[in-house]
């Protein structure tokens, strides 16, 4: 636990990159926090630890945001990580922790300075490979020429992937909660395009060029029906008959055709949304959230941040590594590489089959490239019950305190797990 406020800080990048690496933008303000010092008692540079964010998340990781009545408001995701003497121990670790590069203060209604008014529609896309070049680029901005330690839950997890696979020698070990593998989920891609192309068809979108309209004015409907559905899938376990794609691929024709399921089952999310009972307790406070989600997110921050998880591609990456080429080499001309030192980070993810956001099944199919590549790689499975929505955030103590464990032993130890 970080039993201290903490506060966003900032720095500025003059050219960052944008449109997957075809332009820049003069100058991009990148929010962060850090927890600890960034030196030991004695002058020398800490090792780092760098957090990424998840998909509308925050810089906010550890520690709280205020006091109320003596309580600690706003707890940070990983709080139970980090803080003196705990996993992610503040007295020898540096902790720097990032804001999404689309959020609240970056964003399509940013004013042109050019034109004296919001960008709208002009404002560039931000691939995951231009996310995470301006992570790295933040981060020697702070001094940092390594990171020991990258963790990322959920999309967090898709930009360390990409972070790690264009420059493996810039990260030793990855933590990676409820995550992606290497290759997008079909799944997952599926839900993004099909989220993306309901808020691009809102009439009240205008191209992104809304930010000048009374509130009143301004899209909602694509927003709220992108939300609940995102919502649901992050709360509730996978659910094989809530169908993620019922024109493209066909499957719902599929699986009644062969009686895996009546058509009174082949369920869209609206259809599910409808039959939910507002009286228990777990239906109520997921639609609380959805509620709140919707009075807290802007329209284009949600349509541009689910734009950049379409671009994701750490494979093509990685597969110009030098590590990639050099071991793939060493194979062809059958030279032992066994005891060869690793060329990419160690990995330890903690996942859960219940997961209907990011199959585990890219999770598995990470196992063997990442043995031929030459890390030490290490699947956790939480309880079958757990949703997206657990990983470290979850009421039960008992299970934090398993995953706190499995950290640790990964962190502290060279042997497998």
């Amino acid at each position: 636990m970080y039993d201290q406020i903490v506060k966003p800080q900032t720095l500025v990048l003059d050219n960052a990159p944008c449109n997957d690496g075809k332009g820049t933008f003069p100058q991009l303000t990148v929010t962060y926090e850090e927890y600890g010092s960034a030196r030991t008692k004695d002058g020398r540079d800490k090792p780092v630890t760098a957090i990424l964010p998840f998909f509308l998340g925050s810089a906010h990781a550890a520690g709280h945001k205020a006091l109320k009545d003596n309580k600690r408001v706003g707890i940070g995701y990983w709080d139970a990580l980090i803080g003196p003497g705990e996993v992610i121990d503040t007295d020898t670790h540096r902790v720097i922790s990032f804001e999404p590069v689309i959020n609240d203060a970056f964003h399509p209604g940013l004013i042109n300075p050019a034109s004296k008014k919001p960008y709208g529609g002009a404002f560039p896309n931000f691939s995951l490979a231009d996310v995470s070049q301006i992570q790295r680029l933040a981060l020697k901005k702070l001094g940092v020429a390594h990171v020991d330690v990258l963790m990322g839950a959920s999309m967090g997890s898709l930009q360390a992937w990409h972070f790690m696979a264009h420059d493996t020698s810039f990260v030793s070990r990855m933590v990676l909660i409820v995550p992606g593998g290497l290759a997008l989920a079909e799944k997952l891609r599926v839900l993004t395009r099909q989220w993306v192309q309901k808020l691009e068809q809102d009439p009240d979108w205008h191209g992104g060029d809304y930010g000048t309209l009374p509130k009143d004015k301004q899209p909602k409907k694509a927003l709220l029906q992108v939300l609940a559905d995102f919502w649901y899938r992050v709360q509730f376990p996978v659910d094989h008959s809530l169908l993620y794609d019922l024109d493209d691929m066909g499957w719902a024709d599929m699986a009644v055709a062969h009686h895996a399921l009546s058509p009174d089952d082949a369920r869209s999310i609206d259809t599910v949304l409808a039959s939910l009972d507002d009286k228990q307790p777990k239906v109520k406070a997921y639609k609380q959230m959805v509620k709140l989600l919707c009075e807290r997110t802007d329209h284009n921050v949600l349509l541009w941040q689910l734009r950049s998880v379409l671009t994701y591609k750490p494979m093509a990456a990685l597969a110009a590594s030098d590590v990639f080429t050099r071991r793939t080499m060493k194979l062809d001309d059958m030279v032992d590489i066994a005891h060869e030192a690793p060329g990419v980070a160690d990995i330890l993810m903690v996942a859960t089959e219940a997961d209907d956001l990011l199959d585990i099944a890219p999770v598995d199919a990470v196992l063997g490239m990442a043995a031929f590549l030459g890390a030490r790689t290490c699947v956790v499975r939480l309880p079958p019950t757990y949703t997206h929505a657990a990983g470290l955030n979850t009421a039960n103590t008992e299970s934090i305190t398993a995953v706190k464990h499995q950290i640790a032993r990964f962190l502290n130890t060279q042997a497998s797990l």
